[in-house]
């Protein structure tokens, strides 16, 4: 009787170990996903689309640039194209949203964690982009205005009539990318269940599909209502965020294997990009829209592990257009050197999404909201 209860106390210590050390493993596992550099590669997403509308209308606007100037900024705008923010932008959403899903209790919770994120600030955006038009301009102000508001509490992009004349023609040019990712986000949340049990063959089929969604939509993209209605829909950037979250599904295989060949990738799609032959594809070309987001996700564990406490790309999104749009309006571009109009619309933007921030962290703070991990 004795050796038995000996018997049953050793396997259970064995269990007991084994499940310690189980859980060791999962818990180093999930330290190691959590140690990455995503904080950089966000920032250098914003700049990226910030940059690519700064160098493009001022190439456009300024009557007084100089050469060295004009190649700075034409420069800037070849770097914005090589490495489009969207791309990383949508690619890291993907899979940084997949661990956000999988962290929430229960789908509701996830979808009021995502609304809480996006959509305070997104108001907040849109009550200054109403205060800086009725300032500037409100002589061009009418009853369009009141659609425009109401299409900005759900994030769908538009400009009122009344305002294409102003500045850049576009209220808020960036906005799009928001309300598309609201989109991939809603169809995440139905269907990341299902995606959990697809095997490798099966995403192997669906991202081929979605590439070649991105490529029919791409040589379909020929102007009209239609292609305006298929901008404005998350299915030309699935693929993007889709390769994002069949990465994170797969982070324990995969992670290491892109790290190791990020450079490679990251060589072939530098020589790739240099040979100037058209490639087809939608928004960017096909070569761009496989490569760049799995170079991403293996920069993400190749760059220094930096973890800021405050992020602010999510407002520099928001608000780099409204700055443009000043700038723009008082023809700043050309009254202010190059260097000096940019640094103002780098400043300028980094600024007011910092106070943004703020504001929306204490809103949340006196209602007793619950601000979102970043």
């Amino acid at each position: 009787m004795h050796t038995r209860r000996t018997a049953n106390a050793d396997y259970e210590s064995q269990i007991h170990n084994i499940m310690s050390v189980g859980e060791e493993i999962i818990m180093a596992a999930n330290e190691k996903f959590e140690k990455n550099g995503f904080d950089i590669l966000r920032y250098m997403a914003a700049l990226s689309v910030m940059m690519l509308h700064y160098s493009g209308y001022t190439m456009i606007l300024s009557t007084n640039l100089s050469e060295q100037a004009a190649n700075i900024m034409n420069g800037i705008r070849h770097l914005a194209l090589l490495f489009p923010g969207v791309v990383i932008l949508f690619t890291m959403s993907g899979f940084l949203i997949s661990a956000s899903f999988e962290r929430a209790g229960t789908r509701k919770e996830f979808f009021l964690r995502r609304v809480l994120r996006m959509y305070p600030e997104l108001w907040i955006c849109t009550i200054v982009n109403l205060a800086v038009v009725c300032i500037l301009v409100p002589e061009l102000l009418d009853g369009s205005m009141i659609l425009w508001v109401g299409t900005q509490v759900f994030g769908i992009a538009n400009t009122p009539d009344c305002l294409k004349t102003f500045a850049t023609g576009s209220v808020n040019g960036a906005l799009w990318t928001v309300f598309t990712e609201v989109q991939l986000y809603i169809v995440l949340g139905i269907v990341y269940p299902f995606l959990k049990k697809l095997k490798d063959k099966h995403w192997a089929i669906l991202l081929m599909l979605l590439a070649v969604l991105n490529l029919i939509l791409g040589i379909w993209d020929t102007g009209g209502i239609i292609s305006k209605l298929i901008e404005r829909i998350f299915l030309p950037y699935a693929m993007w965020f889709f390769i994002g979250v069949f990465c994170y599904q797969r982070r324990q295989e995969i992670l290491p294997v892109l790290k190791k060949a990020f450079l490679p990738m990251l060589i072939i799609y530098l020589i790739i990009e240099s040979l100037n032959v058209e490639i087809p594809g939608y928004y960017a070309d096909i070569a761009t829209s496989i490569l760049v987001p799995f170079m991403v996700i293996g920069a993400g564990y190749c760059l220094p592990k930096i973890r800021l406490k405050t992020d602010l790309t999510y407002g520099m999104f928001l608000y780099h257009w409204i700055i443009l749009n000043i700038i723009v309006h008082y023809d700043l571009m050309n009254k202010l050197p190059w260097y000096a109009g940019m640094l103002l619309f780098l400043t300028g933007t980094v600024i007011a999404a910092a106070a943004s921030r703020k504001l929306y962290c204490k809103l949340a703070i006196k209602f007793r909201a619950i601000v979102p991990k970043q």
